[in-house]
């Protein structure tokens, strides 16, 4: 048996009882994420600008960029850290894609940008079009640190457009009309009133399937547990099994069973008057190796439902959630009145409860 053939084959076994992502990430088995842009759509089209002869080999971002709207862990991180060995100029490109789709909407746009990110977004806006020179070599002049922090904005933009805006991947722009709801501000800039660690308009970021709520309590293993039941908008034809479970990785629901507290996901409840203001899902925060997994408390992926009023609850829910910290989402709940109640069409995610004032 060759190592090779060896390495794949504990891969499989390990995938068994370890998840094969991680089994595969390990053995240097990644397998295939084809959800972004490909290689070619990543590849500047006149190369000569960027300085090289020949378009760089873009298919380590390509997967990469995959990884993350498939939020597939260790194919991110496994990815990243060999992106990060590559050439600076696919770096540059990868980034560059992504920012210069920004800066088609904004003037000052951006994911909540690192100092690396402020700079390289400096260098973009300084290029004329087509010139990515600059940008190379910004990053050429970065440390393994600020290129890791420029990957990791790069990346959340990346995963905002594509759920949000999939054409905008093949590089085509909306002008005006979608404008990006990440405010970028940079020290050369007057924020105003604004906080650079806050997104100012939300309406982008919400889900486009619609879900109603409705709050009871859920007997698991580990007693009963605040819970939140998703019921899709009959008007809203993504709503469902499909768009919970591809869309969003929500994971079987067991009957009695409590999944491990999923810190990606976040119930919002007023801390006052206790009513659920929203759900949301954070933005990862890492995809460098050797870096437990992280989430950006104030930076959202999507927000998979919102109270357009106040949506109270029983005494009896908010002490279980205040105690436990956490609450059970499951959906799709049908409540039409002669329909069954099929566990197996469930799906399920543990959430961290957040009590603050706001969504």
């Amino acid at each position: 048996m060759s190592k090779s053939h060896g390495r794949k084959s504990r891969a499989r076994n390990t995938s068994l009882s370890r998840g094969a992502a991680y089994a595969a990430a390990n053995a240097g088995t990644l397998h295939q994420h084809d959800s972004g842009p490909s290689n070619q759509d990543l590849q500047p089209g006149n190369p000569g600008g960027w300085g090289v002869d020949t378009a760089p080999d873009m298919r380590t971002a390509s997967a990469l960029i995959g990884a993350c709207l498939e939020r597939c862990a260790p194919c991110q991180q496994s990815l990243a850290a060999k992106l990060l060995a590559e050439d600076p100029i696919v770096l540059a490109v990868t980034a560059g894609s992504v920012y210069s789709l920004l800066a088609a909407d904004e003037p000052f746009v951006g994911s909540l940008a690192s100092r690396a990110g402020q700079v390289f977004f400096r260098a973009l806006k300084s290029s004329p079009p087509g010139d990515g020179r600059s940008m190379v070599r910004c990053v050429e002049l970065l440390s393994r640190e600020e290129r890791s922090a420029l990957l990791e904005d790069a990346l959340d933009l990346w995963t905002f457009f594509g759920h949000k805006h999939p054409g905008l991947m093949r590089g085509q722009t909306t002008g005006r009309e979608s404008a990006s709801p990440f405010t970028f501000t940079t020290s050369d800039n007057d924020p105003g009133d604004a906080d650079p660690g806050t997104v100012l308009d939300l309406s982008g970021l919400a889900h486009p399937a619609r879900y109603g709520v409705r709050a009871d309590m859920t007997l698991t293993g580990s007693g009963r547990v605040a819970s939140v039941a998703l019921v899709p908008d009959p008007e809203s034809p993504e709503a469902g099994y499909d768009d919970l479970h591809q869309r969003l990785a929500w994971e079987p629901y067991l009957p009695e069973g409590l999944p491990e507290e999923d810190p990606a996901w976040v119930l919002k409840v007023h801390e006052t008057n206790g009513t659920l203001l929203g759900i949301v899902r954070l933005l990862d925060a890492t995809l460098v190796p050797d870096k437990p997994r992280e989430w950006r408390a104030d930076a959202y992926a999507v927000i998979l439902w919102s109270a357009s009023e106040p949506k109270p609850v029983s005494a009896a829910w908010l002490e279980c959630a205040r105690d436990r910290g956490s609450a059970l989402l499951y959906g799709p709940l049908d409540l039409t009145p002669a329909a069954p109640l099929a566990p197996s069409r469930l799906l399920a995610v543990h959430a961290r409860c957040a009590f603050t004032d706001r969504l």
